[in-house]
């Protein structure tokens, strides 16, 4: 049998490997990079709204209106004005001032109807106590508006320096509302205070910005926060607890006054006062409440009933 060499196949397979890679090479060689020559590289879907809030927090947006006045929360200023009473005929009443303004002070001997103009040094005035007819003690801003005890038993026609009673008593710091002087110490105020309304040497309270009454029963070391009974802007001392002025449902535009317990509670009805507009100051003793709103001082003697 003739022998059939298999060369001619072998060299035909070879070639064609051969022609098949120079083909791949090409192709790899003249296929487009993405992106490269300004085709488009493949994007990634982006996310829906759902998905982008639930794998990531959302951006902070700033508020596209701000609170109208009416409805920013309700604070009252800081008092304007004391008034305190040894009677139904005898009353002193001050205009506190600031550490730059001197205060003011003023006596009546006759209800009321007229006032007399005593001299007080003091920038400002943060508390005035009656004691009698004629006996009183102020304390407040001296030099530097550092703070000061004043003593008078002349019905204030003079005064007497006696700061060593500093220690012990009751006051806001004239330099600094925040702090309070009390028996127990000094103390930072358990609020921002309009007032301070100090009983003895045990029991006080502070009208607070917020309406709230901030009241103590041993000597300042401890503070409880209560609601008023009526929305106050005053506060004083009466005999036995405190008295409040303001505004309530009860007395429409007049303005509204009420006595309360230590405790902050309501003793009586509220009476309702039918006083001009204008900064309020109240306080009460033994005989008679005294009330000071606008230009006009108004005196009850069966304990808010009339005025």
């Amino acid at each position: 049998m003739p022998f059939r060499s298999s060369r001619p196949w072998s060299v035909l397979g070879l070639g064609a490997l051969v022609v098949l890679n120079i083909v791949l090479i090409g192709l790899l060689v003249v296929r487009p990079a993405p992106g490269v020559d300004g085709g488009a590289p493949e994007v990634a879907p982006s996310a829906s709204p759902a998905e982008a809030a639930e794998g990531e927090p959302p951006a902070k947006r700033e508020p596209v209106e701000l609170p109208t006045p009416s409805e920013q929360p309700d604070r009252r200023e800081p008092a304007e004005r004391i008034i305190v009473g040894a009677d139904a005929a005898t009353a002193w009443r001050a205009e506190v001032g600031d550490c730059s303004d001197p205060a003011t002070l003023e006596r009546t001997s006759n209800g009321g109807e007229s006032w007399e103009e005593l001299a007080l040094d003091l920038a400002p005035v943060s508390r005035v106590r009656v004691l009698g007819p004629q006996t009183l003690f102020a304390i407040g801003g001296a030099a530097d508006c550092e703070p000061t005890y004043l003593s008078s038993s002349t019905a204030g026609s003079s005064w007497l320096s006696n700061d060593q009673y500093l220690e012990g008593s009751w006051y806001l710091i004239p330099s600094d509302r925040a702090t309070m002087a009390t028996p127990a110490g000094t103390v930072a105020a358990p609020c921002e205070a309009v007032d301070l309304a100090a009983l003895d040497a045990t029991d006080a309270a502070l009208l607070c910005r917020d309406g709230d009454l901030a009241l103590t029963s041993d000597g300042g070391a401890s503070w409880e926060e209560t609601e008023a009974p009526i929305t106050a802007s005053a506060i004083g001392v009466r005999d036995g607890g405190f008295i409040l002025a303001g505004a309530h449902e009860s007395c429409d535009d007049d303005v509204a006054v009420v006595l309360t317990t230590v405790d902050g509670a309501a003793l009586d009805d509220t009476s309702c006062v039918d006083a001009g507009d204008g900064p309020l100051a109240v306080s009460g003793g033994p005989d008679a409440l005294w009330l000071w709103a606008g230009d006009a001082t108004y005196v009850s003697t069966d304990g808010g009933q009339s005025w």
